[in-house]
């Protein structure tokens, strides 16, 4: 293992791909997957952050299409101006229709990258369909380091403000004892649980919330096995302090941000629930930093009141450290 940055063109089953390593770290994009991250990799360690669908297979899919029906694979996407299929809630775009986990991963992300021995920068743009935006992306990477940084900007082409919600949305691969950890004064709401009884509040909730499974307690801080058939998802009030954190046996991945510009985390867990294509239900969790209420943008503006805007002919602009240790 060198502690040099590279970066080698490949494929992923069929799709071209580039991989990047930076001695203890190593990532694949394969940037007609709408710039997916398909794979993190701590080299010390051998462990694959990501979780990969073992039944569906990769493919590019139009836009109008169902995430969750046809690219629900697996890997490391950007949610962008909504998570949630929804009409879009402001002129003067009212009533567009902006597709299931937003417009980016549907398209090919043009890519660049700029590459020395000692650092590597990554960069993925995508245009807006229904709106009119650019959305990019510059991964950074250090020799020798397991961090990597995400820099986001988003640039409103219009002359009327663009309200948005975005979240990273990586699916990691998981195993039972795991332990996840928020900042303590985090507080939560229930998006969606299954059974419907799993927490018994929906919101002002800490972590881990007061959950209960056939009557018994249950401690999801440390992440039960895919017999609990439960899934939840969580999405967090403002935070004052950002970060979060899923540890392994063998290491941890820690994400940290900025609130003033990012300002919410949210929580996806699906312990042997649920699977999309009716097969053996998923186990796997999506741990992400997030801007404005989950999941819909038409919620988030007119029942939350938390959502962020891109002003007119502006930008938005937002960074997320990754740390492999």
């Amino acid at each position: 293992m060198s502690d040099r940055c590279s970066v080698v063109d490949t494929t992923v089953e069929g799709f071209p791909a580039i991989a990047v390593e930076t001695g203890p770290l190593a990532l694949t994009i394969i940037p007609a997957l709408g710039g997916k991250v398909s794979s993190l990799r701590d080299q010390r360690s051998g462990r694959e952050w990501l979780w990969r669908h073992p039944r569906m297979a990769y493919r590019q899919v139009p836009h109008g299409s169902s995430y969750v029906a046809e690219a629900d694979t697996g890997g490391w996407d950007e949610c962008f101006p909504s998570v949630a299929a929804c009409a879009y809630p402001s002129p003067p775009w009212a009533a567009a229709p902006i597709q299931d986990h937003g417009e980016l991963w549907s398209q090919e992300a043009a890519l660049k990258v700029e590459a020395s021995d000692e650092r590597l920068a990554v960069h993925t743009t995508w245009q807006g369909i229904v709106l009119p935006y650019t959305f990019e992306r510059t991964i950074s990477l250090t020799a020798g380091s397991a961090v990597l940084r995400c820099d986001y900007r988003v640039r409103n082409l219009s002359a009327a403000p663009l309200p948005f919600v975005w979240c990273i949305h990586p699916l990691i691969a998981i195993e039972p004892g795991m332990e996840l950890r928020f900042p303590p004064a985090a507080r939560f709401n229930v998006g969606a649980s299954r059974p419907s009884d799993l927490v018994g509040q929906t919101g002002g909730l800490t972590f881990p919330p007061p959950a209960q499974l056939a009557g018994r307690p249950l401690d999801l801080a440390r992440l039960p096995g895919p017999d609990a058939a439960l899934a939840l998802k969580l999405w967090s009030e403002p935070l004052a302090e950002g970060y979060a954190s899923l540890h392994a046996s063998d290491g941890a991945i820690h994400m940290r941000w900025d609130t003033a510009q990012l300002p919410q985390v949210a929580l996806w867990m699906n312990l042997g629930a649920w699977a999309a294509d009716s097969g053996v239900p998923y186990y796997n969790l999506g741990l992400e930093p997030c801007i404005g209420a989950q999941d819909s943008l038409a919620d988030a503006v007119q029942l939350h009141n938390l959502f962020a805007t891109v002003p007119p002919e502006g930008e938005y602009r937002w960074w997320l450290e990754i740390e492999l240790s």
